[in-house]
């Protein structure tokens, strides 16, 4: 059998609540979650027995992931687990190799978007043929965000990200999207989070800020204009993740400087994305970011 070669999106946080923090220690989420073209490149291979994983992750020098903290491998490994429960030896073979573009550690989800990549792949290759509904459990143990791309298109996202209502397309969105080269702890970030929520309660003061936007306002419809995405624009890791890492900050002021109409962290950091209503306006505002700073840039758009 030739090898397959499928393209892995990364996505965007066009809004992110925190509701709050479960007894079990994970957090609910209330979010709207777009894919962009964005794409790392993951090749499979059929071989007679075991897994193999190989990546080219860019770098000087070049970076290399664990395989024992591997999403791929990780995920293959699951799902061999489910189609043979007592040994977890998987139908056949296969050798899977990641080629990354999306940068990692950023908010963009590129290692949960090549989860459920190969989570999908396996799932037809390997002849299981499961539902998605079977696979959103196997793929929410791998990671918050990786249910999301087992599913097309936009969604919302509730739960700790386990709870998928696909949408219809959005506007068409042209992006930039900023790395400004920092790294920002998701742990961390969630721990900074309950503690300013803490804070507010023993203050007195709302959850949430008069005129917030949550999903629970965007669920009674769906923003499809452009007007509309803007105005769900919303993350709620902005407000401790900032006075930490104001470069963070900058690279946001920068997009906005620059032209964009909206401009929001993805995730909970370090990356962050410009929205701007026709090409045009993107690609002559790509360049007077670029003089702004040494931030690495990518001009993308949502896929639909």
């Amino acid at each position: 059998m030739n090898p397959i070669c499928l393209s892995s999106p990364a996505k965007i946080n066009l809004h992110l609540t925190i509701l709050g923090k479960r007894p079990d220690g994970y957090h609910d989420l209330s979010m709207l979650m777009e894919k962009v073209s964005l794409c790392d490149a993951i090749r499979l291979e059929m071989i007679p027995h075991g897994i193999e994983v190989s990546d080219t992750l860019g770098g000087d020098p070049p970076a290399r992931i664990p395989v024992e903290k591997n999403l791929v491998y990780r995920a293959a490994q699951t799902l061999a687990q489910v189609s043979d429960p007592c040994r977890g030896v998987p139908p056949a073979g296969v050798r899977i190799h990641l080629t990354k573009s999306i940068p990692m550690g950023g908010g963009l989800g590129g290692g949960s978007s090549n989860a459920a990549t190969v989570l999908k792949a396996l799932n037809t290759l390997w002849g299981l043929h499961h539902p998605v509904e079977k696979l959103i459990p196997l793929a929410a143990k791998l990671g918050a965000d990786v249910p999301f791309f087992l599913v097309d298109g936009p969604a919302f996202v509730t739960g700790i990200g386990d709870l998928i209502t696909p949408l219809g397309n959005l506007a068409k969105l042209w992006i930039i999207i900023i790395n400004p080269g920092v790294s920002v702890p998701t742990p961390w970030a969630y721990q900074e989070w309950d503690a300013s929520r803490c804070q507010v309660r023993l203050g007195g003061m709302a959850p949430n800020e008069p005129g917030t936007l949550t999903l629970q306002n965007l669920s009674v419809r769906q923003p499809r204009t452009f007007g509309e995405v803007l105005q769900a624009l919303h993350n709620d890791f902005e407000t401790v993740v900032f006075p930490k890492y104001p470069e963070i900050r900058r690279a946001k002021e920068a997009l906005l400087k620059a032209g964009a109409q909206g401009a929001l962290m993805s995730g909970s950091g370090s990356t962050v994305f410009g929205l701007f209503e026709t090409k045009q306006a993107r690609d002559a505002s790509l360049g007077q970011i670029k003089k702004e700073k040494d931030w690495k840039l990518w001009a993308v758009e949502n896929l639909q």
